[in-house]
């Protein structure tokens, strides 16, 4: 395969910079070779170092002033500048900005949706409504849309229905997880420091784990309204919880206020971030994602790989992962409900069921089929 592709990507951050390495990386042995574009800063740095050894590979940064303007014109001189043979955008910000820089060249363009759109980070500042038009307008005219998961597909096409009628197709390609990256990391899970020693986990408590960021999204403050009921209904000293800090050193006053309180301080633990979780997970007794959207549940993927039970939502996009697995799924949005599965997993832990799922987990979840998916499509516009 002899692609070279164009990789505009706002902010190769989270699970953006896990996709590109994940499934990029089989692209690249297949002999793609990419160029990513995103704004100068310590997140492109980061990445940079990350993809160092992919022969070949290039790198341009867009300018930290000027925002999409300044997106469009670096992207517009790229493509006059250099002979690329696909662009293949990461995310609708980026996808709208590659869309109206190549309006009139038409090089084949790709561009995979990583998020949902919900009110809360819905299109934000003046002219809403002209944004959306133009958004709705420039991505359509892309050669082919990705989502990441099906509730991500559908989501696009409730805010942006004239997609339905093309001239892109909309091929969803469900995400998946590096196993073999996981296993790798497993390896020092029983040689770390026993995390329930560190803290003085009590003999008999379920020991919780968060590992998401503390933002709206990810659901921290439901986490702690729920705690606030185990301690009402009599299950305080049964069930701690483990948080990774932010690595920006982030905990807003909401947080700061809860985890002040005596009766939930003492359940939460925090730890510094780590770059793979697994063996954390493997140190829990259950993952818990109380979020009120995600595009595709990466997180969950890898606990039930992991074979460490699930307590989730069925919010948007993590409900598609949970689907037909042992996992126990609460009312996205309601601390009550959160707080019964948390008290269920306590009387009726689902160990052994999620053992169990371990082969089919690591069947359903495997990048592999991503990246298969992926690399069918490239060859597709050679």
């Amino acid at each position: 395969m002899k692609h070279n592709v164009l990789v505009p990507v706002s902010h190769p951050l989270g699970g953006i910079r896990s996709y590109i390495i994940y499934c990029f990386k089989r692209l690249h042995a297949e002999g793609a070779r990419f160029t990513f574009l995103s704004e100068a800063g310590p997140a492109f740095e980061s990445f940079k170092r990350d993809v160092a050894d992919w022969q070949g590979t290039e790198f341009i940064d867009t300018p930290t002033a000027g925002g999409s303007k300044g997106a469009f014109f670096t992207i517009r001189k790229a493509i006059k500048e250099r002979k690329f043979t696909l662009i293949h955008s990461q995310g609708l910000r980026s996808g709208t900005e590659a869309g109206a820089a190549n309006y009139f060249r038409q090089i084949p363009h790709f561009v995979t949706l990583h998020d949902v759109i919900v009110p809360m980070n819905d299109i934000p500042g003046r002219f809403r409504t002209l944004k959306r038009l133009a958004i709705s307008q420039l991505v359509r005219h892309a050669s082919v849309l990705i989502p990441v998961s099906h509730d991500c597909a559908e989501n696009h096409l409730e805010h942006f229905p004239a997609w339905r009628r093309g001239p892109a197709r909309m091929e969803t390609i469900l995400n998946g997880i590096d196993i073999h990256r996981l296993d790798a990391a497993d390896d020092v899970a029983y040689r770390s420091p026993g995390l329930r020693e560190t803290f003085g986990v009590p003999i008999g408590a379920a020991l919780g784990g968060f590992f998401g960021r503390f933002m709206p999204q990810k659901g921290f403050d439901l986490i702690l309204d729920a705690l606030a009921v185990l301690v009402r209904r009599g299950y305080g000293d049964r069930f701690r919880l483990l948080a990774t800090k932010d690595p920006n050193g982030f905990l807003n006053e909401t947080i700061r206020d809860a985890t002040q309180n005596p009766d939930i301080g003492r359940m939460v633990y925090f730890i510094e971030p780590v770059s793979n979780v697994a063996p954390l997970l493997r140190q829990c007794d259950l993952l818990v994602m109380p979020s009120r959207w995600e595009a595709c549940g990466l997180l969950a993927m890898e606990a039930m790989v992991l074979d460490t039970p699930v307590v989730g939502t069925d919010c948007l996009g993590l409900r598609e992962v949970l689907r037909d697995t042992p996992s126990l799924v609460a009312e996205k949005e309601n601390a009550e409900s959160l707080a019964e599965k948390l008290i269920e997993f306590i009387e009726h832990p689902t160990t052994e069921a999620a053992r169990n799922y371990v082969a089919e987990a690591r069947n359903r979840f495997d990048v592999r089929r991503t990246t298969d998916a992926l690399l069918e499509l490239y060859r597709r516009y050679e």
